[in-house]
């Protein structure tokens, strides 16, 4: 078993190892990853159409202080540059992943994508800003909405056909850009390697839990105890905008525990996400308590480390309000998962990685602040409910379990840390197990047809698979929208449905 991983990572090694045709720098690539996400927040205002072209020119400017911020801050050193083979590497894992994820149509996406298809094309074929009209008052979509933003213009300049492309080709681009960032946390070639393939592997032990519950292995597999963490592939399928900030709020917070990155560039990129995915920041806000309360009790607050968040969070003002209208609706409460329940689900998902990790902590990089708070986190976000589903157990608990991930990967690299043999193959085996997952996950998009055009607006495909839940994540009333994000005279949304929203039959995973 080792050996033959260690012949995989040997021969991708050779290939992702830096040429001499050129580097990016890490703080170029952050600069980068804060340019899109700085502008899907000023493509909001004008989805929304709440600002006058004057604020524009001072959104964009703050936006590029911000960049020009990061850049001067964050050092540039040899070890912070990035070959751009590594690089084009990073781009290639990342499309094939949002390819096999359905992405483009190309493929067989999973049934989440019948609500953000439609998503999609509403925002394209209707003027911006615009209601619906399907209830007694309009409402507006509220939702994180900041992946659909560019891809719906290229729709509407182009073809339906073009932001589908659109989309595939912008989180492609933008996983590339995590992943290249991400190889920064590990120091040889051989360790890109394995943090590499142990993230696409990353994964519970589901497969097992699946047959000791159910005597069998379901089609979707993370669904055997009826609450769940996702494996890293299942979250690139089901929740790219999810995961995608979810890990760049863990790479960011690793990057500043290993003095790559100040805490000022942390804080500063972090509200950017939002309008991607609440789920993700709000899953990074301990590792953010974490890293304030050190710096502070280190006495190393810098200005910077104040006056840079500032000017992120100001940007984001908007945004926040935008996702924060009409909160009651979605709601957050305590859940009860059932102890034996939470006991078996643990069992199986984080106590095989938990436990090894434990042991090794002490002479880890990272330390026991890092893996005690990454297993509060994991402990304890099953007992938290927003909405009407477990989303944010399922998604915030995605920077925790990254973080543990790259614990993992130090543990089992060969010559990174010295693990005793028995833990490193527990490890070993324990990854093969979860690897089971993905590879579910992965036969279904390529056994399953293509997906579909969606031809029906957010109301009829909500109510394909999702007719149980209301419709409170994704809309509010215009009323109760903040008088400042309020769109004064919006269009009212085209109400025409076909008598079906796709052609033929889209496969519905067992269990959702």
């Amino acid at each position: 078993m080792a050996t033959a991983e260690g012949t995989i990572a040997i021969t991708l090694s050779r290939s992702i190892k830096p040429s001499g045709t050129g580097c990016v720098s890490l703080r170029h690539l952050l600069a980068t990853l804060t340019l899109w996400l700085g502008g899907s927040q000023l493509l909001l205002w004008r989805f929304l159409d709440i600002a006058p072209l004057w604020a524009y020119a001072f959104g964009l400017s703050g936006l590029i202080a911000l960049c020009v911020g990061i850049i001067r801050l964050v050092p540039d050193t040899p070890d912070s540059r990035i070959g751009i083979r590594l690089i084009s590497i990073c781009l290639l894992v990342a499309f094939l992943l949002m390819l096999l994820g359905g992405q483009g149509r190309f493929l067989y996406a999973n049934i989440d994508w019948q609500v953000r298809y439609a998503v999609l094309r509403d925002m394209a074929i209707n003027p911006w800003p615009f209601v619906y009209a399907a209830r007694a008052t309009p409402d507006v979509l509220r939702a994180p909405i900041g992946m659909f933003l560019a891809p719906a213009l290229a729709f509407k300049a182009l073809s339906p056909r073009a932001g589908d492309i659109a989309l595939l080709i912008q989180n492609s681009a933008l996983l590339g850009v995590i992943l290249a960032i991400a190889s920064r946390l590990f120091g040889s070639t051989r360790a890109r390697v394995w943090g590499l393939l142990i993230f696409l592997a990353f994964s519970g032990l589901d497969a097992a839990g699946s047959l000791f519950v159910h005597g069998a292995l379901s089609d979707h597999l993370e669904n055997w105890a009826q609450i769940q963490y996702s494996s890293m592939i299942t979250l690139a399928f089901w929740v790219p905008h999810h995961a995608m900030t979810a890990w760049i709020g863990a790479i960011l917070f690793l990057l500043w525990r290993t003095e790559r990155l100040p805490l000022s560039v942390f804080l500063a990129i972090l509200p950017l996400t939002m309008l991607w995915s609440p789920f993700g920041l709000l899953g990074t806000l301990p590792f953010v308590a974490l890293a304030g309360f050190e710096t502070l009790i280190q006495r190393r607050l810098r200005v910077s480390d104040i006056a840079l968040p500032a000017l992120a969070l100001l940007l984001c003002v908007p945004g926040l309000l935008y996702l924060s209208a009409a909160g009651d609706d979605v709601g957050i409460r305590l859940y009860a998962p059932g102890t034996l329940r939470y006991v078996i689900f643990h069992l199986f998902e984080t106590v095989p990685y938990l436990v090894p990790v434990a042991f090794l902590v002490r002479g880890t990089r990272f330390g026991w602040p890092v893996f005690a708070v990454v297993t509060a986190c994991l402990l304890l976000m099953p007992f938290i409910q927003i909405g009407w589903s477990i989303d944010f157990m399922m998604r915030a608990s995605v920077p925790a379990l990254t973080i543990l991930a790259v614990m993992v990967a130090d543990a089992v690299t060969p010559g990174d840390l010295v693990a005793p043999a028995p833990i490193r193959y527990w490890l070993l085996f324990a990854l093969i197990i979860g690897s089971v997952t993905g590879q579910h996950e992965i036969r279904r998009a390529l056994t399953q047809p293509p997906t579909p055009e969606v031809r029906c607006t957010f109301w009829k495909a909500w109510d394909q698979s999702f007719a149980d839940f209301p419709k409170g994540s994704y809309l509010a009333p215009l009323s109760a929208m903040p008088a400042i994000v309020r769109p004064r005279d919006p269009a009212r949304a085209s109400a025409i449905e076909p008598d079906r929203c796709w052609t033929g039959d889209w496969y519905r995973q067992a269990g959702k």
